[in-house]
């Protein structure tokens, strides 16, 4: 009788175990869900802030300048600014900037509303399909992916990008886009290495050829990929990192302090970027999104 009773408290002592055991197993599960879920909800949360945060940095926005629109006239009248009849590049007249410099009839035109589309957010927008708005473009054609990273790498519009590849390179035939032979001086030579400049980086008026070629080797630009994302970096870090420089119309007018530190010298380069831009956002059925628009001070 002794022996069966020390057996049986045995097993009813392992059964009680047992159960301890599996109430224990059950618990640390329930605190693992229950951390599981905490971290969860955490990520969430945080998603959520850093998805406000990019909305609230991509919202339209109306920024007021400390300028009038006369003193910003003014201030371009004693830029570089030219202007083309279509033959010849001549220095542009007040007439001239005053009608591409006013941005209001602009604001919400068809076309020209892409002047002020922040330029500092990828579309997100397949190499494939970029390929179809290089074709038939020279040298460019084909760079779809390029363009793709080059856009994700610099944060910054693709579509943008490859207009304003296609501006300054007249659709990938110009001389700087095909590539120029240079020496290790940094001076146009036969015998040199080949460069490519498709952005006009370093291009100066007074011998745009020669010192862009001369840019694109002091910053070994030797092969179209290296010229499209050295070009985007360019693009990026100087102008459309800054705080009021992220679209076609700041970067060529700089409202905030006009006549300083302007992409390029030709008055209507913003307004042919923003038609090149609106013809690829049409043919791709889609519409661009967040616009800054500047206002001159009354």
């Amino acid at each position: 009788m002794g022996m069966r009773r020390k057996t049986e408290c045995r097993r009813l002592n392992l059964a009680t175990n047992r159960t301890s055991i599996k109430k224990l197993e059950m618990r640390n599960k329930l605190i693992l869900v229950c951390i599981l879920l905490l971290v969860a909800l955490a990520i969430y949360l945080i998603y959520l802030m850093s998805k406000a945060a990019q909305e609230e940095k991509f919202k339209d926005q109306h920024v007021v300048v400390d300028y009038t629109y006369n003193q910003a006239l003014a201030r371009q009248m004693h830029t570089d600014a030219v202007a083309s009849d279509g033959v010849k590049w001549s220095k542009a007249d007040r007439s001239q900037i005053n009608r591409y410099l006013h941005p209001e009839p602009f604001y919400h035109h068809s076309e020209q509303k892409y002047q002020f589309l922040n330029l500092r957010k990828p579309q997100g927008i397949s190499a494939g399909k970029l390929d179809e708005l290089l074709r038939g473009k020279g040298i460019l054609e084909g760079q779809g992916a390029v363009f793709r990273d080059a856009a994700h790498e610099s944060d910054l519009n693709e579509i943008y990008l490859i207009s304003h590849a296609q501006l300054e390179t007249s659709k990938g035939v110009s001389e700087l886009a095909k590539g120029l032979k240079v020496n290790d001086k940094g001076q146009l030579d036969p015998q040199g290495k080949t460069y490519y400049n498709f952005f006009g980086v370093g291009a100066f008026d007074y011998n745009a050829v020669a010192e862009g070629a001369k840019y694109a080797q002091q910053h070994g630009w030797d092969t179209p990929e290296k010229a499209i994302k050295g070009g985007a970096e360019f693009i990026a870090e100087e102008y459309l990192s800054r705080d009021n420089q992220y679209t076609l119309y700041s970067m060529r007018f700089n409202p905030v302090d006009p006549g300083r530190h302007q992409y390029a010298t030709d008055v209507m380069w913003a307004h042919h970027n923003a038609r090149q831009m609106a013809k690829y956002y049409k043919q791709m059925g889609i519409e661009g999104k967040f616009y800054t628009r500047h206002h001159y001070k009354k």
